[in-house]
């Protein structure tokens, strides 16, 4: 067993339950989705030395479990949500309301996107992932992965600006 990607499943936990929490937003769910790929990632560990890229196939490991959890729920919606920065609202009483306000609205545009400019936005944005990484858990090309990340940008930023 390789040392190395022995010890980034060891030490990914915390990585891939995010990443899971982040596809499903329920903490429920995610736990499942995350304890079901540690044990996916677990019955491979005799492939991990075939791996090129380990990160990459174990969020993809996540990805395609969520996947599967979805398709048995269709209902369910999720969504990734992008930290808002405190240093930019005001240190009054109106705090909180301005930030429940603004993560209400930014949480409607991303259920707006399509799954993949979601996805895509999500580990470029908040696991700050290269485009080859994502296109290889995503399965896409680098070029795909930076259009839909534009398009999935632009639609945003338009939104949040009022225009349309």
């Amino acid at each position: 067993m390789d040392t190395e990607r022995y010890k980034y499943f060891l030490n990914s936990h915390s990585k891939l339950y995010r990443f899971a929490l982040s596809l499903t937003k329920d903490i429920d769910d995610a736990k499942d989705i995350h304890q079901e790929s540690l044990m996916k990632l677990w019955q491979l560990r005799d492939e991990w030395t075939n791996w090129e890229n380990f990160e990459a196939y174990a969020m993809r490991i996540v990805r395609n479990t969520f996947l599967n959890h979805s398709r048995k729920k269709s209902s369910q919606r999720y969504t990734a949500l992008e930290d808002i920065t405190e240093d930019l609202l005001p240190n009054d009483t109106d705090r909180e309301m301005i930030l429940t306000d603004l993560r209400m609205r930014f949480n409607a545009l991303i259920n707006k996107l399509p799954e993949m400019q979601r996805n895509i936005l999500y580990l470029r944005e908040i696991e700050e992932m290269e485009y080859k990484e994502i296109s290889q858990i995503l399965q896409i090309t680098e070029s795909q992965v930076k259009v839909y990340l534009f398009r999935g940008r632009q639609y945003l930023r338009n939104k949040m600006h009022g225009k349309r």
